[in-house]
């Protein structure tokens, strides 16, 4: 199984947009299933790029390296995905994004009304079909 078919499981199974968990996985790790270490103040796993922390804080129970599990990765993810949609609603893909990367959404100073991390967003936003982007350009956000 491909990891684009384990992705779009995922997201199916927990519910939320397969589209918008896929850009994020394909951002993060190129689709590759690697450790980034030091990210932030800690590890990253696998082809979602997951931390350890936010797994548990969702009730993950496994070891780090269990993330490195294409498919437990990928439904933590997406775990995580939903998560972030019922905080700030399902349709509001800039958020969910934001946060998705940076654990909140959290407003630019220089930028009113966009996300701190609008780079992040964008990049995103480039892995996404054409025809779903509008969907994540923090218009109002």
């Amino acid at each position: 199984m491909t990891f684009t078919i384990l992705i779009i499981s995922a997201a199916k199974n927990v519910g939320v947009s397969s589209a918008l968990l896929l850009a994020i996985c394909t951002h993060e790790s190129g689709l590759k299933n690697v450790i980034a270490y030091n990210d932030g103040n800690s590890h990253s796993y696998g082809i979602c790029q997951i931390k350890k922390e936010t797994a548990q804080m969702l009730g993950f129970k496994g070891k780090a390296l269990d993330l490195m599990n294409p498919e437990v990765n990928a439904i933590w993810a997406a775990k995580y995905i939903k998560f972030q949609e019922d905080r700030y609603g399902k349709e509001n893909w800039c958020k969910i994004t934001a946060a998705y990367n940076a654990g909140k959404y959290s407003e630019s100073e220089i930028v009113p009304g966009k996300p701190k991390n609008l780079k992040y967003v964008r990049l995103v936003q480039k892995k996404l079909d054409p025809r779903l982007r509008g969907k994540l350009d923090c218009n109002g956000q």
